[in-house]
């Protein structure tokens, strides 16, 4: 192979990785703990990569690619709380099919470009003690609230894919 050929490869194989190019290898997610704010909280992933999100509510900066994504947040006088988050894939893999043939596919998988996390994580941490009984039922109705919420979200997911599968086969 001669260097014009292999730069050529090596060109394509650049600009075919789109998602490498277009969501990168790390991603900011952000972390609420809702009616509880100041909580400390560890992410980790699957390869023992470790972040540290000092405060509640607040970002921090993750390696993609080595899901799923374990965040645990603490504060005193509060259970501690854990939410384990996967992966999914990043929109800008699918262009790899159109403008690179497919071969960025394997850049992106190999660099972690091709997943994607939510951008928000939500951990509910319950209270140690309640100040009153209706203390205690208002908390455990946000939360019900927030998880039917979740809940019609990825009803709604499953239909709009539903949907584009159907439009795919006709």
């Amino acid at each position: 192979m001669n260097f014009k050929n292999t730069a050529l490869l090596a060109a394509a194989l650049i600009l075919s990785s789109c998602a490498s190019i277009v969501s990168g290898t790390q991603q900011s997610v952000f972390i609420d703990t809702p009616h509880v704010n100041g909580a400390e909280c560890k992410l980790t992933d699957s390869k023992n990569g470790s972040w540290y999100l000092p405060s509640t509510p607040g970002s921090t900066s993750v390696l993609k690619g080595n899901g799923p994504l374990n965040v645990v947040c603490s504060k005193s006088g509060y259970e501690t709380a854990s939410v384990s988050v996967e992966e999914t894939v990043a929109g800008a893999t699918f262009g790899n099919i159109i403008l690179g043939g497919g071969i960025g596919i394997f850049v992106d998988a190999a660099t972690g470009a091709a997943q994607v996390y939510p951008d928000k994580v939500i951990v509910w941490m319950k209270p140690k003690h309640f100040a009153s009984s209706a203390e205690k039922k208002s908390w455990e109705n946000a939360k019900a609230e927030y998880e039917r919420k979740i809940q019609a979200e990825i009803e709604a997911q499953k239909k709009a894919q539903q949907q584009n599968n159907s439009n795919l086969n006709n």
